[in-house]
């Protein structure tokens, strides 16, 4: 690949999650790091000296990937640049088992100060197990930027509040990002002489004439990103008549029309033990499946149509509108906008320390270092744009830094269209990925075809609630399985009859009564999907 692009892969890397974030490797290194730690800006504004004796504990993904010669998730050249204006000990906790070691440590009484995770349910938790303490008087105390922040977007307090009206979690701005893909092959629907599909019984008939013309191919995919879920706004609470309700013919017509896919041969006969969706993926940029439903960042976007080029010269993508259904016509989702991502330990003795650390890490200054690294050590400027000066320092040094912005402004640097003005547009093959990416967005981040969800923020549960709901998910989830490979031995309506069983029998009513109370509560105050797409970032 050409030198731009791998250019592009460092400046993206930190992307990777849904996902939206690296950090470090939890083994003890006591190299000197490869670039001395420089003076550190606090932010764009200059906070109140705070009186601190010892340093605040912050917990920090460890997801093993911070080169050995430049340090730990401990200690490391960024830990140093930071430890020059608040003092602090990151606390690593394995980034897919985080929830067990935070509990581990607060069960020990070493919890963090500041715990950061991006599952919002454990935050809850938190919350009703009263572990977290408010924060609204810290922040009016001792905050500059964060506050500043919660002024210019009101929607950061909104969320962070809890169901005693007390604010209690810090969040971060991304911007829009989309994280849904629907893509076809624009060759393959060329040689069939065949439209776009606009509706679901339009693709149904591509599909069709597709694998019925290319034997051993995939029409779509069941595993990985569940587009047909979207389409038909499968998506389990929605408004009927001015109220919430628990749905049940949405999931009873998206199943119908996978277990006709499936029926009909179109699809792999073996998807249900593709739990990842990686052999989905595989079949796609083998060039085995015309229409794919993806979920990713740009950079992997870009990765796999590379490898599907390589394979197939001749394939030719495009990104199209989710078709409409029934239920109306929606769109993959996208990143949430604003995120909610850390609360402060009930136990912390140093809150104003805490609160200058936050704002640190929230400033526009540090989410840029964060970001780029620094002027003339990691970039120069060029023309009014940020050029990087030595690829493999960028990638030793700064490139896995994104759990340090799970805070404050990291929207001043959106990552698609970051990415999207990266890309060299001298390049056909970057050209064409541009092209792609601009018409995702345009579909996407639409009034015109929404999110099929009710509201990005649902509410957290009640542990009673939510043990309900745990309980009653995978063996409904079973039944929608069992009916699409069942054959005719298994309808879609004994499925739901079943399903609608299982959900009494769990005392599902109890969790309709929560959702309905909530909704009617809240239905005039609360962040609804029509309320995101008018946010200025």
């Amino acid at each position: 690949m050409k030198t731009r692009k791998n250019a592009l892969v460092m400046l993206m890397s930190m992307v990777l999650v849904f996902t939206l974030a690296l950090a470090g490797c939890s083994t003890n290194n006591k190299s000197e790091p490869a670039t001395k730690a420089p003076a550190v800006n606090n932010g764009d504004k200059e906070a109140a000296p705070a009186k601190q004796t010892k340093p605040i504990t912050v917990s920090m993904y460890d997801r093993g990937n911070i080169p050995p010669e430049i340090g730990t998730a401990e200690k490391n050249l960024w830990t140093e640049y930071i430890n020059e204006s608040v003092m602090v000990k990151y606390i690593p906790v394995p980034r897919w088992e985080s929830v067990q070691k935070l509990n581990a440590l607060l069960a020990a009484g070493d919890g963090p100060d500041l715990i950061l995770d991006y599952d919002g349910g454990y935050r809850n938790q938190l919350f009703l197990q009263k572990q977290i303490m408010p924060i609204d008087d810290i922040i009016e105390q001792y905050s500059t930027d964060y506050k500043e922040l919660l002024n210019e977007f009101p929607l950061l307090r909104q969320l962070g509040t809890k169901s005693d009206g007390k604010l209690y979690e810090f969040g971060r701005l991304l911007g829009y990002i989309p994280g849904g893909y629907l893509f076809i092959r624009q060759d393959q629907l060329d040689t069939l002489g065949l439209p776009v599909p606009e509706t679901m019984e339009d693709a149904y008939e591509v599909m069709k004439r597709f694998a019925s013309e290319n034997k051993g191919s995939y029409a779509t995919n069941l595993s990985g990103y569940d587009w047909m879920n979207t389409a038909f706004q499968n998506v389990t609470w929605v408004i009927e008549n001015g109220e919430i309700v628990r749905d049940w013919d949405r999931v009873a017509a998206a199943t119908s029309y996978k277990k006709r896919l499936f029926d009909e041969g179109l699809v792999d006969k073996d998807f249900l033990t593709d739990k990842n969706g990686e052999k989905a993926l595989q079949d796609f940029v083998q060039g085995k499946t015309m229409m794919f439903g993806y979920s990713g960042n740009v950079l992997q976007v870009y990765n796999n149509y590379e490898t599907l080029k390589k394979n197939n010269p001749s394939a030719k993508l495009a990104v199209i509108a989710l078709p409409s259904s029934e239920f109306g016509q929606f769109s993959p989702y996208f990143n949430d906008p604003v995120q909610m991502t850390g609360v402060v330990n009930i136990k912390a003795d140093d809150p104003q320390s805490v609160m200058k650390y936050v704002d640190l890490l929230s400033s526009k200054t540090m989410a840029h270092t964060l970001k780029y690294g620094q002027e003339g050590v990691h970039y120069k400027m060029e023309d009014g744009k940020e050029v990087t000066i030595d690829q493999e320092k960028y990638e030793k040094e700064v490139s896995w830094l994104g759990d340090f912005r799970m805070l404050g402004s990291q929207h001043i640097i959106n990552e698609f269209t970051k990415y999207m003005d990266d890309l060299d547009q001298s390049d056909p093959f970057d050209k064409e990925v541009y092209a792609i990416l601009e018409q995702a967005y345009k579909l996407y981040i639409s009034k015109d075809r929404p999110l099929p969800e009710i509201t990005k923020y649902m509410p957290g549960l009640p542990e009673d609630i939510q043990f309900i709901v745990s309980n009653a998910n995978e063996p409904i989830s079973d039944i929608w399985s069992r009916a699409i490979v069942g054959g005719s031995k298994v309808t879609v309506d004994k499925a739901v009859e079943d399903a609608k069983s299982i959900w009494k029998k769990s005392d599902g009513q109890k969790v309709e009564e929560f959702y309905a109370n909530w909704y009617k509560e809240n239905k005039d105050t609360w962040v609804f999907t029509k309320d995101l797409y008018d946010m200025s970032f």
